[in-house]
């Protein structure tokens, strides 16, 4: 049996909490920082409480990520959530918001952490043969400089697709474990398909208590209040209206998959996750100002088009983690190998998680239409919604100035600078609504 940690500085509710995960967990407590050293190797998987430090356990989370590389739960107070983005951005697995029975999804939580660090250990061989390789790149990078004039040069390009296809290899043989979508967004929209009702949706989303606490949050924010504050599902649902709610399901447990291993690349996970959900904001006005109906829907398309780049993300930033000594790779040239092949990426991540046959293709095209089985309206509206908003400035690599008006797809979908301008606004509008929402 696994061994989980109970970092809380209240005995009782320790004991609680032990007698709720026994059956399942061998359990150790302690109740200061101080007693961590004499359990930290019989270790598993850590659960930290808010008041186990007067730094909410922030301070504790990065003791323990210091000395090991545990998965770290966090039990979060239902009055602050900065204690969970701070603990997530540090490098927690996930949180558990301490509001009504929370305890009942302690064992679930636990077991889903513990699954998911394992899937990463899995990964292991995969990682250390992709460092070896990324080496290799930056040597070549160095060698490329010196070579003399008519020399025939490295070929860094080469090396690149090298890195891609062992990786691609690897997942097709099963050597790396790609996450998982979360469960909550195929239950809902199983229910949206079946034509489920209010009480049907807040059912299932009463089994997340932190999705279902953020609704609440969402629905009595300053973008939806109405007359009387919230307080339970049913009423931030039919207040936010089962489309938006959607939406905020999709959001939230999306932004739980933005994590990774490295601090150093937690500025560009941040930046990653900005440019998807100011993607998928672009691609829904779009469809509304043009009045078109797609047969995907284009808010997820936007937020799903990039997720190849998180999973090169992730797995890059295992490598540094593993190995603190290996040389960092270059920032630019970083990027631009994500650039270069995260599409071949994502499209394996989707086809996992059995997204239909539109969503690989805006995967793999939506940076290059060339690449496109057909030019359908939904590979251009993604195409032109990704543009637009790197020329707002959400990208992880700010590049040269975009001539939105001459990409094609703005010329095959005839949007003219008045409305890329009053596109560009609601983006922008949109993006200051949500954070001030989910914040």
């Amino acid at each position: 049996m696994k061994t989980i940690l109970i970092a809380n500085k209240n005995p009782v509710e320790s004991i609680e909490i032990e007698g709720i995960i026994k059956k399942e967990f061998n359990t150790l407590i302690i109740n200061s920082p101080q007693e961590l050293s004499d359990h930290l190797e019989k270790t598993d998987l850590v659960l930290i409480d808010h008041n186990f430090t007067e730094k909410s356990g922030i301070d504790f989370l990065v003791q323990i990520l210091k000395k090991s590389y545990l998965p770290i739960l966090i039990l979060a107070p239902h009055d602050s959530a900065q204690v969970a983005v701070s603990a997530i951005r540090i490098g927690a697995y996930n949180y558990i918001v301490k509001i009504g029975d929370y305890k009942r999804v302690l064992n679930i939580s636990i077991t889903e952490a513990l699954a998911k660090f394992n899937e990463r250990e899995q990964m292991k061989q995969t990682i250390i043969a992709l460092k070896k390789r990324i080496n290799e790149l930056e040597m070549r990078l160095g060698i490329d400089n010196k070579e003399e004039e008519g020399a025939v040069p490295a070929n860094s390009s080469k090396a690149k697709v090298n890195i891609a296809e062992e990786i691609i290899s690897r997942v097709k043989k099963g050597e790396i474990n790609l996450p998982s979508l979360p469960q909550i967004i195929i239950k809902f929209n199983e229910l949206i398909e079946k034509g489920a009702g209010i009480k049907d949706v807040a059912d299932l989303l009463k089994q997340d208590m932190a999705i279902s606490s953020k609704l609440i949050s969402v629905s009595n924010s300053s973008y939806y209040r109405g007359a009387t504050e919230n307080t339970t599902i049913e009423q931030a649902i039919k207040r936010l209206g089962l489309a938006v709610t959607r939406q905020f399901v999709e959001v939230i447990s999306n932004r739980a998959l933005y994590t990774v291993s490295h601090k150093n690349y937690i500025e560009l996970i941040e930046k990653l996750w900005e440019h998807s959900l100011a993607c998928a904001y672009a691609a829904q006005l779009t469809c509304q100002i043009l009045n078109i109906k797609l047969p995907n829907d284009a808010f997820t398309m936007g937020l799903f088009h990039d997720v190849g780049k998180l999973l090169l993300l992730q797995v890059i930033g295992e490598i540094e983690v593993k190995n603190p000594t290996v040389q960092r790779i270059n920032r630019t040239e970083l990027l631009k190998t994500i650039a270069s092949f995260h599409g071949k990426f994502g499209a394996v991540i989707l086809k996992r998680w059995d997204f239909p046959n539109p969503f690989i293709q805006i995967a793999i095209c939506h940076d290059d239409l060339s690449q496109a089985e057909a030019i359908t309206k939904d590979v251009l509206i993604i195409h032109f919604a990704n543009l637009l908003v790197k020329s707002i400035g959400y990208d992880m690599l700010q590049g040269g100035e975009i001539d939105l008006e001459e990409a094609e797809s703005a010329k095959l979908l005839k949007i003219e600078l008045p409305f890329i301008n009053k596109l560009k606004q609601q983006v922008q509008y949109e993006m200051e609504e949500i954070k001030k929402a989910l914040n």
